[in-house]
C-alpha cells in the first residue's frame, strides 16, 4: 500500500499544467487566425485598388484619343474651306487658272509619238498594199523635201478601181491614228504632220488591148478594098505579147479560180462568155453577190464562196461584211458563216478566202470556219495570202477536199504582165503536173484570158474544171 502511494503524484499539480498548455495553445491560435484575416483583407484591398486604377487606365486612352481626333477632324474641315475659298478668290482675280503648263506638255507628247510612229507608217501602207494583193510593180514610192526641210513621201498605186475604195480608207485611218490632218479624195490621200507628210495617189489601170490594136487598124486600112473584115482575128498576133511557152508532148492541166466575184453585173456576162472552165469566186453582201452567182451556174460555170477574213492589216484595212475577226468567238463564226453561203442564192461548188493573212495563220480559227462549212460544201481552196498559212493543213484534218492557191496572175494589173503570168502558170503545170492559180474579175483579166487560153490549148495546155484538181 505504501508503495502505490510513493509512485503517485498529487491532483492538484497534473490540472495545472494541462490548462496552461490548452491556454497557450488557444492563444497561439487567435493569433495566426488574425493575421490570415488581416492578410486576407490586405489582399482584397490591393486587389480591388488595382482593379479600379485598371479600369481608369483603360477608359482614360478612349478619352484621350477621341478628343483630339475630333479637334483635327475640325481643323481639317476648316483648313479646306479656307483653301476653297482662297481658289475661288484667285479665280476671281486671275484671269486664266494654271492652264498654260497642261497646254505645253501637250504638244510635246504629240511630237515625241510622231517620232516614233512615222518610222512604221510606211510600213503599214506597204502591209495594207500586200493584203490588197498590189504587186510591187504596180506601186512607185520616192521620197523628197519641201524648201522647208519637211519630208515628203509619194505612193503612185496602179489598182483596179473596186479596190481603190478600200485602199484610201485604210490609209487614211492609219494617217489619222498617227497624228496626221488627212484630206481624201477618190483617187489621192494626203497627211500632213509639223515634221512630214504623205501624198497617195490611186491610178487605174490603162486599157492597153486599145492601144496595142491602133497600129493594127492602120494595116486594115491599107487592106480595106480586099478584106477589111478577115484581119481582125490577127489583131492578138500583131500586138507584142510575151512569149508562149513551148510545146508540150504530155497534155497539161491547169485550173483557174478569178476572185472578186459580186461587184459588177456587166463583167460577170462578159465572164460569163468564156468558153473555157475558168472557176469564179464571189464575195457574199455586194450588190451584185447573187446575180453573179446566178449568171455563172447558168453558164455552167464552177462557183465558189470568196470567203471574207481579216488581214494582218485590219482593222485598217476592212475585208468586208461577213468577215470573220480574229477575236469573233465559235458560235458567231457559225452564224457568219451561215449568212455567207446563204447569201449567194446559189448552191456553191466550194469556197476559198478573201484576203485572211491574220486568220490564215491561226489554225484554232480555221478549225472553226471550216467546221460550221461543211454543211455547204466540201472543198476549200487555200488562197495561201500568207506564206505562214496553216489553212491548207487544218483543211486535210477536217476531211475536205482541199487545193491551194500557187500563183496570183493579176498583181500587175496591166495586159502583158497577166499574159506573162497565164503562161508561167502553164509551164509550172508541166513541171509539177498541175496547178491551180488565182486572178479576179477586171476587165483586164479577162481580156488577157480570152488571148492566152487558145493559145495555150493549141500547144497542149489545158485549162480545167478546178474541180478536178482539188483532191
Amino acid at each position: 500500500m505504501a508503495a502505490r502511494q510513493t509512485n503517485k503524484r498529487p491532483a492538484g499539480r497534473k490540472t495545472t499544467t494541462r490548462k496552461k498548455t490548452s491556454k497557450s495553445k488557444s492563444a497561439g491560435g487567435g493569433i495566426f487566425l488574425g493575421i490570415g484575416l488581416i492578410a486576407v483583407l490586405i489582399a482584397l484591398i490591393s486587389f480591388s485598388i488595382m482593379s479600379i486604377t485598371g479600369s481608369k487606365e483603360k477608359e482614360e486612352p478612349k478619352t484621350v484619343t477621341v478628343i483630339p481626333a475630333q479637334k483635327k477632324a475640325e481643323a481639317a474641315k476648316k483648313e479646306q474651306k479656307e483653301q476653297k475659298e482662297q481658289k475661288q478668290q484667285a479665280a476671281k482675280t486671275v484671269p486664266v487658272p494654271k492652264k498654260e503648263p497642261v497646254k505645253k506638255e501637250e504638244p510635246k507628247k504629240e511630237k515625241e509619238q510622231e517620232t516614233v510612229s512615222n518610222e512604221n507608217i510606211t510600213d503599214l501602207i506597204r502591209l495594207v498594199l500586200y493584203d490588197h494583193e498590189i504587186s510591187r510593180s504596180s506601186v512607185k514610192e520616192r521620197k523628197s523635201k519641201t524648201s522647208s526641210g519637211r519630208d515628203i513621201t509619194y505612193f503612185d498605186i496602179t489598182c483596179d478601181e473596186n479596190m481603190q475604195h478600200g485602199i484610201n480608207s485604210a490609209i487614211s485611218s492609219i494617217l489619222r491614228k498617227h497624228g496626221y490632218k488627212v484630206e481624201s479624195a477618190q483617187n489621192k490621200v494626203v497627211g500632213i504632220s509639223k515634221k512630214d507628210e504623205f501624198n497617195i495617189v490611186l491610178k487605174a489601170p490603162k486599157k492597153e488591148v486599145v492601144k496595142k490594136e491602133e497600129p493594127q487598124k492602120e494595116v486594115v486600112k491599107k487592106q480595106e478594098k480586099k478584106e477589111p473584115v478577115k484581119e481582125k482575128p490577127q489583131v492578138a498576133e500583131a500586138v507584142k505579147y510575151p512569149p508562149l511557152p513551148p510545146y508540150s508532148k504530155k497534155q497539161v492541166k491547169f485550173a483557174i479560180l478569178l476572185d472578186d466575184g459580186g461587184n459588177s453585173a456587166e463583167l460577170a456576162k462578159e465572164y460569163a462568155e468564156i468558153k473555157y472552165p475558168v472557176a469564179v469566186a464571189v464575195l457574199p453582201h455586194l450588190e451584185h453577190s447573187s446575180l453573179t452567182a446566178q449568171i455563172a451556174k447558168k453558164a455552167g460555170k464552177t462557183v465558189f464562196l470568196h470567203f471574207p477574213m481579216a488581214p494582218k492589216s485590219y482593222p485598217n484595212t476592212d475585208p468586208g461584211r461577213g468577215a470573220v475577226l480574229p477575236n469573233m468567238p465559235e458560235l458567231l463564226i457559225a452564224g457568219v458563216v451561215k449568212e455567207n453561203f446563204e447569201s449567194l442564192g446559189v448552191s456553191v461548188d466550194g469556197f476559198n478566202n478573201h484576203m485572211g493573212s491574220a486568220i490564215t495563220e491561226d489554225a484554232h480559227k480555221m478549225a472553226q470556219v471550216l467546221s460550221a462549212s461543211k454543211t455547204y460544201t466540201n472543198r476549200f481552196v487555200d488562197s495561201r495570202t500568207t506564206a505562214q498559212t496553216k489553212a491548207y493543213e487544218e483543211c486535210r484534218k477536217a476531211g475536205y477536199k482541199c487545193g491551194e492557191n500557187r500563183m496570183f496572175l493579176d498583181n500587175d494589173n496591166s495586159v502583158e504582165a497577166i499574159l506573162a503570168k497565164i503562161y508561167e502558170a502553164a509551164e509550172k503545170a508541166r513541171d509539177d503536173g498541175s496547178i491551180i492559180a488565182i486572178g479576179h474579175i477586171r476587165p483586164n483579166t479577162l481580156a488577157a484570158l480570152k488571148i492566152a487560153l487558145p493559145q495555150l490549148e493549141k500547144l497542149n495546155y489545158h485549162l480545167v474544171d478546178i474541180k478536178t484538181l482539188i483532191n
